[in-house]
C-alpha cells in the first residue's frame, strides 16, 4: 500500500503532540492530587494539634476517666468540622469515637504493623489503614503517652470531595485536552500541507520531466532547502533539455550525413545495374561510389571515436614530445594542397620546443587544425606557428589568413556537426566534427584550446597544455 509523506509527517506529528499532550495532562493530575492531599493534611495537623491538646488536657486534669468521657471528648472535639476522631489504645482496640453509636469499628483492632508505623514516625496517607476500613479515607495519627500508657489519636476525613476533586479537574484537562489537540492538528494539518505541497508540484514536474516535457519549470518562492531542491531540479531539466536537443541534433546531422553519401551509392549503383549508366563510365561512377564508402567510413570512425572519449575508455600515455617534429610530417601530408594554394609556411624555425602530452592524441589535434588551417587558408596567404611557454602551461598557435570567422560562428565553432557556410561550400564532404573532436582531445590532457579570429585577415586556434 502507498504511503505519502504527508500522512507520515502527519501522523507521526500527531502520535508526538498527542503524547506530549497526556503526559502533561497526566502530570497535572499527579501535581493537582499532591497539592489538595498536602493542603489536607495541613487542615488536619491543625485539627489533630487542637484535639490532641483538648484530650491530653482533659485526661490530665480529669478526676475520672472511663468510655463516656472519652466519647464525649472526641465528639467535642470534632465539633462541626467533618473530620472523625478514634482514641485507640496501644493494642489497637477502639476506647472512644466521635461517630458515637455510628462507629462501625469499634469491634475491630488496628493492626499492630500499623501501631508499629505510627510510633515511629505518625502517620499521614489516603487509604483504608491497612483494610481498618471499608474505603479510603484521608487518615493522620499520632502517638499519645498518658500516665505511662500509650494511646493512639486517628483522624480521617472522607475523601468524597477529593474524588470529585479529581474527576472535575480530569474533565476539565480532557475538554482543554480535546479542544487543544483540534485546533493544534488543523493548524499542523494545514501547515503540512502548505510544506509538502512544492514536494507534490516538484514530483509532477520530475515525472514531465522524465516524459520529455521541459516547457513548464519549478517555482517555489522559499528560500530553504525546498527552494534550493526546485532550483537544483530547474538547473536539471534545463541539462536534459540541452541534452535532448544535442541528441535530436546529432540524430538529425547523422542522418542527414549518411543519407547523402548512401543515395548517391545506390544511385550509381542501381544505374549500373538496370544500365542506365554506360560500361564506359561505370569505372568513373565507381571511383565517386569508392570515395563516398570512405567518407561513410571515415563518418562512421569519427562517431566511435567520439564515444570512446566521452566513455572515458581512453587512456592518456603523456611523453615528452618535441612539438615541432610532430608538425613537420603533418605538414607534408597536406604539401600537394599547399603548393596548389602557393600557401607560405612561417614559424617552424625556432628549434626545439618541449611539450608533454600523448603522442597520437597530439598528432590528432595537430592533423585537424592543420587540415582546417589549410581548407581555410587564401591562394597565397599564409599559415603560422607559435610556441609560447607561459607562467602556468606551454601554448602553441595555429594561424591561417583568409576570410575569417564572425562572432556567432566562433561561439559554435567546437559544436558538434556544426559547419560554417563557408565550410559547406568549400569542403562538401567535411561532417563537421574535427574541431569538436579537437576540442575533447584537448580537454582530455587537461588543456584548453582558444579561437580567435579577424574577418577578412585571419583565424588563429590557440592550445594551452599544462606544464610537465
Amino acid at each position: 500500500m502507498h504511503k505519502s509523506i504527508f500522512s507520515e509527517f502527519f501522523y507521526l506529528c500527531a502520535a508526538i503532540l498527542f503524547s506530549a499532550v497526556i503526559c502533561i495532562a497526566a502530570v497535572l493530575l499527579v501535581l493537582s492530587a499532591n497539592f489538595y492531599k498536602s493542603d489536607k493534611r495541613s487542615y488536619l495537623d491543625e485539627l489533630m494539634s487542637e484535639a490532641m491538646r483538648k484530650i491530653i488536657f482533659e485526661i490530665n486534669t480529669a478526676e475520672t476517666i472511663n468510655t463516656e468521657t472519652l466519647e464525649q471528648l472526641c465528639i467535642e472535639t470534632a465539633g462541626d468540622t467533618e473530620i472523625i476522631f478514634t482514641l485507640v489504645d496501644s493494642d489497637g482496640a477502639a476506647l472512644a469515637c466521635s461517630e458515637a453509636a455510628l462507629c462501625s469499628h469499634k469491634k475491630k483492632s488496628v493492626y499492630q504493623e500499623t501501631i508499629a508505623r505510627i510510633s515511629e514516625n505518625g502517620l499521614y496517607e489516603l487509604s483504608t489503614l491497612d483494610n481498618y476500613y471499608d474505603t479510603d479515607y484521608f487518615n493522620i495519627a499520632y502517638e499519645l503517652k498518658l500516665n505511662d500508657n500509650k494511646y493512639f489519636l486517628f483522624g480521617r476525613l472522607p475523601c468524597t470531595s477529593f474524588n470529585n476533586f479529581m474527576i472535575r479537574l480530569a474533565l476539565m484537562l480532557a475538554a482543554v485536552t480535546a479542544v487543544i489537540i483540534t485546533i493544534v492538528f488543523l493548524v499542523m494539518y494545514l501547515a503540512t500541507q502548505n510544506i509538502l505541497s512544492p514536494i507534490h508540484e516538484m514530483t509532477i514536474k520530475a515525472r514531465q520531466f522524465g516524459e520529455g516535457d521541459f516547457s513548464n519549470k519549478i517555482y517555489v518562492a522559499e528560500g530553504n532547502e525546498l527552494g534550493f531542491l526546485a532550483g537544483t531540479l530547474n538547473e536539471m531539466a534545463s541539462s536534459l533539455e540541452q541534452i535532448e536537443e544535442t541528441r535530436k541534433t546529432f540524430i538529425s546531422n547523422v542522418s542527414h550525413e549518411l543519407k547523402t553519401p548512401m543515395t548517391t551509392i545506390g544511385g550509381f549503383i542501381d544505374g549500373i545495374l538496370d544500365g542506365t549508366i554506360p560500361p564506359e563510365k561505370q569505372e568513373h561512377y565507381l571511383r565517386i561510389v569508392s570515395s563516398e564508402v570512405t567518407r561513410l567510413s571515415r563518418l562512421v570512425r569519427t562517431m566511435l571515436n567520439i564515444s570512446k572519449y566521452e566513455a572515458g575508455e581512453l587512456t592518456i600515455n603523456s611523453e615528452d614530445i618535441d612539438i615541432v617534429s610532430v608538425i613537420l610530417p603533418i605538414l607534408l601530408n597536406f604539401e600537394k594542397r599547399i603548393e596548389e594554394k602557393n600557401v607560405d609556411i612561417r614559424g617552424l624555425d625556432t628549434g626545439k620546443f618541449i611539450i608533454s602530452a600523448d603522442r597520437d592524441l597530439i598528432q590528432q589535434v595537430i592533423y585537424n587544425l592543420t587540415e582546417n588551417a589549410v581548407k581555410f587558408v587564401n591562394e597565397g596567404g599564409y599559415i603560422e606557428f607559435f610556441f609560447e611557454a607561459q607562467e602556468d602551461y606551454l601554448s602553441f598557435r595555429i594561424r591561417n589568413s583568409g576570410e575569417g570567422l564572425t562572432v556567432n560562428e566562433i561561439s559554435k565553432i567546437f559544436d558538434r556537426f556544426y559547419k560554417t557556410d563557408k565550410s559547406r561550400g568549400m569542403d562538401p564532404t567535411g561532417v563537421g566534427l574535427g574541431l569538436s573532436i579537437v576540442s575533447t582531445l584537448v580537454k582530455l590532457q587537461g588543456g584548453k584550446i582558444l579561437v580567435s579570429s579577424e574577418p577578412k585577415q585571419y583565424t588563429e586556434f590557440d592550445v594551452q597544455l599544462p606544464k610537465p
